[in-house]
């Protein structure tokens, strides 16, 4: 199965419908393939964190795009528990969670230039076992090579350039829903 990560513009794009026209019809074929094709579409929490940062009368049409993809499982990490008690033999525990879940990661990608919320998405993504980076941030499809240097499993590219590698595995110009074949 090929597990496709998808950035918050490409997440938010499913339902705000504010991309290049081919890229749109790219995230169309790629949900419609995810349908019935052996591909699986994800992002992390940490769309839905900047979708939140949105104004309040746009968040819910933004959200509605994050119900057909699935979201990555492990976007963040337990450090250990404060517990504090009282005199009487109460306690309240509480977790100490980060978002981090790469250390090393997380402090290349940002030396490399991205931005936080970049970074973030880019360590979900791989920390998570995706193949494909699917975005159209600029900030990130300039450092492509550099980014490819640190995350050498994951390949970084536009919808519409993993719809042409998929379609010229089938020698098809369209992802035909019904074929699974061609797709590793």
């Amino acid at each position: 199965m090929l597990k496709v990560y998808l950035d918050n513009n490409v997440a938010s794009a499913i339902s705000r419908r504010d991309m290049d026209k081919a890229e749109l019809e790219a995230i169309d074929q790629l949900l419609e393939a995810k349908r019935s094709v052996n591909l699986d579409l994800g992002t992390s929490c940490q769309s839905l964190r900047e979708m939140e940062r949105a104004p309040s009368n746009h968040r819910a049409k933004l959200k509605t795009g994050l119900s057909e993809v699935a979201e990555v499982e492990d976007d963040h990490k337990v450090l250990g528990f404060h517990t504090q008690t009282d005199q009487y033999g109460g306690c309240i525990t509480n977790p100490l969670v980060t978002d981090i879940v790469n250390d090393k990661l997380y402090s290349d990608l940002l030396a490399s230039g991205l931005k936080d919320d970049d970074a973030k998405h880019l360590m979900y993504a791989v920390h998570n076992g995706y193949q494909r980076f699917l975005t159209c941030d600029g900030g990130i499809l300039s450092r492509k090579t550099t980014l490819g240097k640190i995350c050498p499993l994951i390949r970084i590219q536009k919808p519409s350039e993993l719809i042409k590698e998929l379609s010229a595995t089938r020698g098809k110009d369209r992802i035909d829903p019904t074929e699974t074949s061609g797709i590793a």
